[in-house]
């Protein structure tokens, strides 16, 4: 009886982890940020329920994409991180599966009650991500690109349910590259086991080295596209301040601590890039300053 006690707690955080609730929040905020951008900008009335609803669309269909990945790489995480829940046997694969496919009906239902646009635009996500983790994951570059093209769709989706999609369309410019290089770098730690497994990508095509140098061009071609955006969106001045002041910085230091050997510090620095530029955006939208 006492060895089940301890044994449950272990099991449950296991759950979690697969879940992949921070990567799945994150998403959910910068959703939400993009339609408090929309509805400031366009002077249209905030409905918190609509925000929320958009946040929770992202986070559900996400996270079932998370879920599934894990579950098509199980062989390879073996191989890369043996300590996930699914390689480390501490949840079964038939849970994996009804939690997957729990969370993308959930967060397609969701879409589809805010509209019949977002309703659409998460059933396609939904389905691009299936479709990347059974096979164009394996394919040089493609994967990439898809991951980059749906992570650059976040803040539009929120637009989306808000009903307007500029001027936020236009985050799609750094937003873009920025998942390239978050993808790119995954790629690093995870060399042996995806040239294992026949992936294809910079990684294991050119080698770590490579790839980590792709992704800092990318990082850094983000950095100078921020400040250029003031020319087509209407951002205040505390959006500069923010940019200059915190985010080229960290971004430099990031670029500074790029090595094969510390990249996975690298990649979290990159995702908390990815949150500070979206509220340097949100701040940048309020009105009246």
């Amino acid at each position: 009886m006492q060895r089940t006690e301890t044994q449950q707690p272990s099991r449950l955080y296991a759950l979690l982890k697969l879940m992949h609730l921070f990567n799945g929040i994150t998403s959910g905020i910068g959703a939400m940020i993009g339609y408090a951008i929309t509805v400031w900008n366009h002077g249209l009335t905030f409905d918190y329920g609509v925000m929320l609803a958009a946040g929770l669309v992202t986070l559900f269909v996400s996270n079932g994409g998370f879920i599934v990945n894990d579950i098509l790489d199980i062989e390879i995480d073996r191989i890369n991180r043996p300590d996930r829940p699914l390689a480390a046997g501490l949840v079964s694969l038939r849970v994996a599966w009804i939690v997957c496919i729990g969370f993308t009906l959930v967060g397609i239902i969701l879409g589809f009650m805010l509209g019949l646009w977002p309703g659409i635009v998460a059933l396609l996500i939904a389905a691009a991500l299936f479709l990347y983790s059974f096979g164009l994951k394996h394919r040089f570059l493609i994967g990439h690109l898809t991951i980059a093209t749906m992570g650059s769709a976040l803040l539009p989706f929120g637009a989306l349910a808000a009903g307007e999609l500029a001027p936020v369309i236009y985050s799609v410019a750094f937003v873009f590259p920025a998942f390239v290089a978050r993808e790119v770098l995954k790629t690093v730690p995870d060399y042996e086991g995806d040239r294992a497994a026949g992936v294809e990508n910079i990684a294991t095509r050119y080698g770590p080295q490579a790839a980590l140098r792709v992704a800092q061009v990318a990082l850094a071609l983000v950095a100078l596209i921020l400040p250029l955006v003031m020319l087509v969106w209407p951002l205040n001045a505390l959006y500069l301040i923010v940019v200059l002041a915190i985010i080229w910085p960290l971004t430099f230091y990031t670029l500074a601590r790029a090595t094969v050997e510390n990249v996975k510090q690298v990649a979290f620095l990159a995702k908390m890039l990815f949150l500070l530029t979206t509220l340097a955006l949100l701040v940048g939208s309020i009105p009246g300053i």
